[in-house]
């Protein structure tokens, strides 16, 4: 048996800790941040055939980072503003970003209120 988590409200817990939609979505949003890194570099180098890889891989995953954002946006689990800058020609950065002002600004009303 693995060792016993707390709740939020600090009861034991059999089961692991769950990640939020939140989480999972920020994790994937520096994931594809990092894809697009990788295919600035490969871009730069001028290796066509990592080009290739890389940008469909790329085109892939910011459409369903889009939708991800999108279905966020509808679960209210983020604001209109964070789909604006997913599909702005920031693309996964601008998700990225706007992810972890919107995570900072949770941090800060936590301590406020706590």
């Amino acid at each position: 048996m693995g060792e016993l988590t707390r709740t939020r409200s600090g009861a034991a817990s059999d089961y692991p800790p769950c990640v939020t939609y939140f989480r999972a979505v920020r994790l994937y949003s520096v994931v594809e941040s990092l894809l697009f890194a990788c295919l600035l570099g490969f871009w730069a180098a001028g290796d066509e055939h990592m080009q290739l890889v890389f940008g469909w891989t790329h085109g892939i995953g910011w459409t369903l980072l889009c939708l991800l954002v999108a279905i966020g946006c509808r679960m209210r689990v983020f604001p209109w503003w964070l789909l604006a800058a997913t599909v702005s020609p920031l693309g996964p950065l601008g998700s990225s970003f706007g992810i972890e002002l919107l995570s900072r600004q949770r941090r800060v009303a936590e301590r406020g209120a706590g």
